[in-house]
């Protein structure tokens, strides 16, 4: 089945009594791929033909770290046998790098006030059963989000534009659009639909670089990201992006207003987009720095869990 041409933006929300901006029903009334529809063979070989130096860098933080929201966990136990050892991991599949499913955020109080509504129309109970997998991140694996991608380095576009650098800890600086594009023009990057969209704040340097009184001073809110607004969705949507990620707690400025629609629902439950948070940039930067190169191939395989929320993204870099 050919995939169809992104309508306008001016078209959504596609199911016009649907909730804002949803891109329901474009890809069929039973699709649970959203955006990675995008990803055909075509723009994988991009991604491969991105790849010019056979250099590799790892996307994943540590699964035990400190950067995740509080209550999101991980811990180690190495179990001893007789005559090997085995070891035993129990997290939450947020509790470091992730791609977010389209089973984690809805849409809030649509269509009344306490409903929520994922990608498609389930409800928040169907989605709380998992005798059914529908929308489960096990979409990933039959899927994987292998593709080009491009890296989007904020600190690095301020300082060479000589722009003040972002605040990350009192009154965090947004991500603006402004900032955005401008460091599509500095880098050079040509962005095209079914391409992966990664985004550097530096967030990760910064918050490591605290002490542990700061850092418990510091969590777990609020978070450096990129604004929120139309004008955000309307340039997510024309580019045609088939996933974004960043390299902080929720990709988007956090927490938000509860009066306020989020990024996270549009791009989860109205298109269908994963959203990848805590992913490590640091070696990537360095890299496509020394390179000059901020386009590759990006490959994830996530977790094969049914009717999974989120997931490690088990995700590499290849320049």
């Amino acid at each position: 089945m050919p995939i169809p041409p992104l309508p306008p933006f001016s078209a959504l929300p596609l199911k016009k009594d649907g909730p804002p901006y949803n891109a329901w029903g474009l890809y069929g009334e039973d699709d649970e791929l959203g955006r990675l529809n995008l990803i055909t063979p075509e723009v994988v070989q991009k991604g491969i033909d991105s790849v010019k130096h056979g250099v590799v860098v790892n996307l994943n933080l540590p699964l035990i770290n400190e950067l995740g929201l509080p209550g999101r966990g991980a811990t180690h136990e190495i179990k001893v046998g007789p005559r090997s050892l085995d070891d035993i991991l129990h997290f939450n599949t947020q509790a470091s790098s992730q791609w977010d499913g389209l089973r984690h955020f809805p849409y809030q109080n649509w269509p009344e006030q306490g409903d929520k509504r994922y990608y498609g129309g389930m409800t928040f109970d169907e989605a709380q059963d998992d005798s059914h997998n529908k929308l489960g991140t096990q979409n990933y694996v039959r899927r994987p989000i292998t593709s080009r991608a491009h890296l989007l380095d904020i600190p690095l576009y301020l300082s060479r534009s000589s722009l003040p650098p972002l605040s990350y800890t009192e009154n965090p600086t947004p991500v603006t659009l402004s900032m955005l594009k401008g460091c599509v023009e500095l880098q050079g990057n040509k962005i095209e639909p079914g391409d992966v969209l990664m985004i550097r704040t530096g967030w990760t340097e910064v918050f490591e670089a605290l002490s542990t009184e700061e850092k418990a001073k510091w969590k777990p809110e609020p978070d450096v990201g990129v604004e929120r607004g139309e004008e955000m969705l309307r340039w997510h949507w024309e580019l045609g992006v088939a996933a974004v990620a960043g390299d902080v707690r929720a990709y988007e400025q956090y927490p938000w207003p509860k009066t306020e629609l989020a990024n996270h629902e549009v791009f989860l439950s109205g298109w269908g987009m994963p959203i990848g948070e805590l992913f490590d940039f640091r070696e990537l930067s360095k890299k496509c720095h020394e390179l000059e190169q901020w386009t590759f191939l990006v490959t994830s395989m996530v977790l094969n869990v049914h009717a999974g929320i989120a997931s490690p993204p088990n995700a590499q870099a290849i320049l």
